[in-house]
């Protein structure tokens, strides 16, 4: 019972990570908001797809900030704090939420704020304060990030000593970038890729750890595999798989523990939904499911978009035979439909579209369900996994291209 519950403590695939402990990898988004910190002037900006750890990093920065205070014995002088936004935050409903946290209190409602209030606010605090503004995308009012970008600006123009972190996809963070250009001289921009092999085994071992289990290296292989990158799937793969070894009185994950927890996922996962309505058809001889196979397997840029193209070499291998774009191009175009789901986003112009997933964390549940299903033997999915790796496994990290010349400043 005790390793059990460790375990559920360690992989929480419901919920972002918010025990330093248990946070790995991402040292690299660590070291650069952390160095960001120590300049006058200069704010982050973290975007990147969902499920990838945005609001992870977000729940450890400040805890890490705040640690290293009190070790330092200045504790009285730094303070983090991290913030929710709403779809109905307005500026001053943002700003009452921080001053409530950094003042320990209830901020008086008649409080208007505006960016010069902010700023007086906290420059006179005498304090060194790190904001952490999660789920920034989720603001609708224009009027609010306008108001943001100017209160980034007056906060850099004064020299306050104040970091302001933006956390959400990177669309809001181009907005405010793109609508206000005096904002980018001051803003680090740091993109959360998806989890490289390393750092999902890095998950992997902190989170097996607490619950005394160790790993098969071909179990971990094919948890690492599924995953794609997303913590999300570490998590839940790692739970399963570890409940199923804890019940059986083992110590050790093996390969027949994780095939057990993709059947389990693919049964229960909020997911599954999104798939059946991609796939459902009542024509047996439908290839929804083998076309939607070869979309996950496709290859992808840095933004996570793929050519029509880029669909065929994969369904080849899943058809065993080669294929012409006119078996699969209406299937493209179906599933940005509202009747199948919008399970692929399209953008650019007609010959020259590029697709993507809606929600990231349905590509890797695609490639789980359709092995679980049988759409797919084992021996073809494992080919199909060695001639079309995920790229994001083999992006080379590296820091923002604006961190050296802002720390030049």
């Amino acid at each position: 019972m005790t390793r059990a519950i460790a375990l559920g403590s360690a992989f929480t695939p419901a919920a972002p990570v918010d025990d330093q402990s248990l946070f790995a990898g991402r040292v690299d988004q660590l070291m650069t908001c952390s160095m960001a910190m120590g300049q006058h002037g200069v704010h982050i900006g973290v975007y990147g797809e969902r499920g990838v750890g945005k609001t992870s990093l977000a729940n450890i920065l400040p805890k890490v900030v705040n640690e290293a205070a009190r070790i330092t014995n200045v504790s009285n002088q730094v303070l983090a704090v991290r913030v929710d936004c709403a779809t109905n935050d307005d500026f001053t409903s943002l700003w009452r939420k921080v001053f409530r946290e950094l003042e320990r209190g209830a901020v008086p409602t008649e409080d208007a704020f505006d960016p010069e209030g902010v700023r007086f606010r906290l420059q006179n605090a005498d304090v060194m304060y790190l904001i952490v503004l999660d789920e920034f995308d989720r603001l609708e009012d224009d009027e609010t990030i306008s108001l943001l970008a100017d209160t980034l600006k007056t906060l850099s123009d004064h020299r306050v000593w104040t970091t302001v972190m933006i956390v959400g996809v990177a669309a809001s963070v181009d907005l405010l970038v793109g609508e206000h250009e005096s904002v980018a001289r001051s803003l680090v921009q740091v993109p959360m890729p998806r989890m490289s092999v390393d750092e999902m085994n890095d998950v992997l071992a902190r989170g097996l750890s607490q619950a005394q289990l160790e790993i098969e290296p071909e179990a971990r292989r094919v948890i690492v595999s599924m995953a794609e990158g997303l913590p999300h799937f570490v998590h839940l793969l790692g739970l399963h798989s570890g409940q199923h070894a804890i019940a059986e009185e083992r110590t050790t994950i093996v390969a027949s523990d994780v095939q057990k927890a993709i059947r389990m996922a693919t049964r229960t996962h909020s997911m599954m939904s999104a798939y059946d309505v991609a796939t459902r058809s009542n024509q047996s001889a439908n290839l929804y499911q083998q076309v939607l196979l070869a979309c996950a397997f496709a290859k992808k840029d840095h933004d996570g978009t793929f050519r029509t193209a880029d669909v065929r070499p994969p369904l080849a291998r899943i058809m065993g035979k080669t294929v012409g774009l006119q078996t699969f191009a209406r299937h493209l175009e179906e599933f940005c439909s509202d009747a199948r789901g919008n399970s692929l986003q399209r953008s650019g112009e007609e010959r020259r579209y590029r697709y993507r997933f809606k929600d990231p964390l349905l590509q890797p549940f695609v490639k789980m369900a359709t092995l679980e299903k049988g759409v797919v033997s084992e021996e073809a999915f494992r080919q199909l996994e060695q001639e079309f790796p995920p790229a994001s496994w083999v992006m080379e990290r590296a820091w923002p291209t604006d961190l050296p010349q802002l720390l030049e400043q």
